[in-house]
C-alpha cells in the first residue's frame, strides 16, 4: 500500500509541475502577458492536486506505516485531519468553478463581455478555496488522539457512535463528490447545448453564404464575408476544444471518485457488506484523479507542449 501511495505522489508532483511549466512557458513563447481564464483555473487545479499529494497522501502514508500509533500530540492530530481534506474539497469545488466559468462565457456571452474576463475566474477560484477551508473546519471537532491513535470521536450524547460516523461519511461524500458533480454536470449540459446550437447556426450561416447572397455582392464584400466566416469557424473550433477538455476533466473526476465514495457510504451504513481489502484498493481510484488531470490537458493541448518543450519539433502547422 505504501508503494502505491508513493508512486501516485511522485506521478502527481511530476505531472502537475510539468503542466504548470508548460502553461507558463507557452504563454512566454506566444508573448501573452496573462494566462487565459481556463489556464488560471487549471493552475488552481494543479495547486489543489499538489496539495493533495503533499498534505493528504503523505500524512496518510505515514500514519498507515505507524498504525495503530500516532506520533504526535492531540493538536497535531486535529491539524493533520483538517489539512488532509482541504485539497479534496478544493479540487471538487474548482471543477464547479471551471464549469461555471465556461457556462458564463458560452451561455451568457453578453454578461461575460461586461465583466472582467480575468476577475471572474479569480473570483470563482477564491470562492472554491474559501468553501474548502470552511467545510474542512469541522475536522477540528470530529477528530482527536485517543488510545494513542488519531481517530474520529463523534461525541454527541444524542446519537450513537456508528450513527454519527455514518452521518459524517454520507455528508462528506455528498459535499465533496455528489453535489459538485451534479452541479458541474448540469452546467455542462447547458454549455454543450449552447455550443451545439452555436455550431449548427454557424454551419447554416456558412452554407447560406454560399448561395445567391454572396454572388450578388461585390468582390470586396465576398472577401470580407469569407474572412468573417473563417473567423467564426476558428472561434467555434477553439470553443469546442476547450469544452471537451474541461468536460473530460469533470467527467474523469466523477468516474474516478465514484467507486471510493460509493464504497465508503456502503461501508458506513452496512459495515459487513464490504471486504476491508477490497475497500482499501478501491480507495486508489480516487487517488488516481490527482495525476490524471495534467495528462488530460496534455492530450487536448499537444501543440502547446511543442511550443513549451524544445525537445519537440516545431513543424506542426497549428504552431505557425
Amino acid at each position: 500500500m505504501i508503494l502505491h501511495h508513493l508512486a501516485i505522489i511522485l506521478l502527481t508532483i511530476v505531472g502537475n509541475c510539468l503542466l504548470i511549466y508548460v502553461i507558463l512557458k507557452n504563454n512566454i513563447v506566444r508573448r501573452r502577458k496573462r494566462v487565459t481564464p481556463v489556464q488560471m483555473l487549471m493552475l488552481h487545479m494543479c495547486a489543489a492536486d499538489l496539495l493533495f499529494a503533499l498534505i493528504t497522501m503523505v500524512p496518510t502514508m505515514a500514519m498507515t506505516a505507524t498504525v495503530p500509533v500516532f506520533h504526535g500530540p492531540d493538536i497535531l492530530c486535529k491539524i493533520v485531519k483538517f489539512l488532509q481534506v482541504i485539497p479534496m474539497y478544493a479540487s471538487s469545488f474548482l471543477l464547479v468553478a471551471i464549469s461555471a466559468d465556461r457556462f458564463q462565457a458560452i451561455c451568457r456571452p453578453l454578461a461575460s463581455m461586461k465583466s472582467n474576463a480575468y476577475k471572474r475566474p479569480a473570483l470563482y477560484a477564491g470562492i472554491a478555496w474559501a468553501l474548502a477551508l470552511l467545510f474542512s473546519t469541522p475536522q477540528f471537532a470530529l477528530f482527536a488522539k485517543s488510545d494513542g491513535d488519531c481517530v474520529g470521536t463523534y461525541t454527541s450524547p444524542y446519537q450513537s457512535f456508528y450513527l454519527q460516523y455514518a452521518l459524517y461519511v454520507v455528508v462528506f461524500n455528498s459535499v465533496v463528490w455528489l453535489l459538485p458533480s451534479a452541479l458541474a454536470g448540469y452546467l455542462y449540459y447547458r454549455v454543450c447545448k449552447a455550443v451545439w446550437q452555436s455550431t449548427s447556426f454557424g454551419s447554416n450561416f456558412q452554407s447560406n453564404g454560399k448561395t445567391g447572397h454572396v454572388a450578388a455582392a461585390s468582390a470586396g464584400m465576398q472577401v470580407h464575408h469569407k474572412g468573417a466566416t473563417l473567423q467564426c469557424v476558428e472561434l467555434d473550433r477553439r470553443r469546442v476544444q476547450t469544452v471537451k477538455l474541461t468536460l473530460t476533466i469533470v467527467a474523469g473526476n466523477f468516474i474516478l471518485w465514484a467507486p471510493f465514495c460509493i464504497t465508503s457510504v456502503i461501508d458506513a451504513l452496512w459495515p459487513a457488506a464490504i471486504n476491508p481489502t477490497f475497500a482499501t484498493y478501491i480507495m486508489f481510484f480516487g487517488n488516481l484523479n490527482s495525476f490524471m488531470n495534467p495528462w488530460i490537458w496534455f492530450y487536448f493541448n499537444r501543440a502547446q507542449i511543442k511550443r513549451a518543450l524544445p525537445c519537440y519539433s516545431i513543424k506542426d502547422p497549428l504552431l505557425l
